[in-house]
């Protein structure tokens, strides 16, 4: 039983990681679009639409957004659309 929830734990914890790009993030976690769409008015434009191929990373770093943040708002959509 606890190597079942040890292995529960690590498939949830960091399942969205930088190197992921936005296509990939969306696809695997429909829920994550919201969090994307909130960030569009920081960043100016449409991100799935202007930076869809570009890495989670890559996109902090293009449209100056906090990455830490960036993940932790895509894993709590992410995670709030499995319950």
């Amino acid at each position: 039983m606890t190597l079942n929830f040890i292995a529960g734990m690590e498939a949830r914890v960091g399942r969205i990681t930088p190197e992921m790009t936005v296509l990939e993030v969306s696809y695997r976690h429909r829920q994550t679009e919201q969090v994307f769409r909130k960030y569009d008015a920081t960043a100016g434009e449409c991100l799935c639409c202007q930076a869809l191929f570009d890495s989670l990373a890559d996109l902090a770093r293009k449209y100056d957004l906090k990455l830490d943040q960036l993940l932790a708002d895509l894993e709590l959509a992410a995670e709030e659309g499995e319950t």
